[in-house]
């Protein structure tokens, strides 16, 4: 039972099946469980990593006995060598997933490059200026209080700007979107130049998950239809170059929507 159910009215949503195929790597985002770096420690220690090794070593010295690899793990993980990695989200199947409310935010901030101001191509874009506001009365005689300005009334959908019109018109499902593995392909080391909070510039490391290709199926879901077919072509070119996911501004997400049709 839906709104749609109750009050017997049509569906305002026009609904869109879409695939987009990542072109090199999507990079997760999302500050990782225990689970998740313990896998990463584990494959440290395959790889022999010398500084996990030597934390290793110390402490069996001093307990003078051997260690399981489920001890040496749980070690590392207490210890300063435990490292933070962002990734992936996961669904009960153990499927990586990314989300949807990222999706939506990737097509606003596409919307806005693609269209930034009033001026965009849809059924209720905005193609004349906005009314000026009305003029100030002339002050009144002495002794009276001046009336207040009016403000000018705009109250129309066109008058907004494309980025805040589809956060109120487009929607996307589902909220975990699969990645097709249960496993990311690789956790990667990256330098990053931030800067401390006495502005001096330094280097830090981050580690993140990466998935190589993933194809990513969704759908959305578009108001009254309100964009055009040549609006929809110009943001998904846009998004296109910019990519999803983190490490964007490494031209990591970039992809190719691969496929885009009308299923109601």
């Amino acid at each position: 039972m839906s709104a749609r159910d109750l009050f017997h009215v049509d569906d305002a949503f026009v609904t869109y099946e879409a695939q987009l195929q990542i072109r090199d790597f999507l990079v997760g985002g999302v500050p990782s469980g225990p689970s998740t770096i313990r896998n990463w420690l584990r494959a440290r220690l395959d790889a022999g990593d010398t500084e996990l090794e030597e934390i290793i070593r110390e402490t069996m010295a001093e307990r003078n006995s051997p260690m399981s690899i489920d001890e040496q793990l749980t070690l590392l993980m207490a210890s300063d060598a435990s490292p933070s990695v962002n990734g992936f989200k996961r669904m009960p199947t153990g499927e990586l997933a990314y989300e949807s409310r990222c999706l939506k935010g990737g097509f606003k901030e596409w919307a806005n490059s693609a269209y930034p101001g009033l001026d965009w191509d849809g059924k209720w874009a905005s193609k004349d200026p906005a009314p000026e506001p009305a003029a100030v009365p002339d002050l009144p005689a002495k002794g009276k209080r001046k009336p207040p300005a009016r403000k000018a009334v705009y109250g129309v959908a066109g008058q907004k700007g494309l980025l805040s019109t589809a956060a109120e018109r487009v929607f996307f499902d589902p909220p975990l979107i699969g990645l097709g593995v249960t496993e990311p392909s690789a956790v990667e080391e990256r330098i990053k130049r931030v800067r401390l909070p006495d502005g001096r510039p330094a280097s830090a490391i981050s580690r993140v998950e990466v998935v190589e290709k993933p194809l990513l199926t969704f759908v959305v879901k578009i108001r009254d239809n309100f964009l055009s077919d040549e609006a929809l072509g110009r943001i998904w070119m846009t998004g296109e170059e910019i990519g999803i996911g983190a490490d964007r501004a490494r031209s990591d997400g970039r992809f190719d929507l691969v496929s885009w049709k009308r299923i109601s």
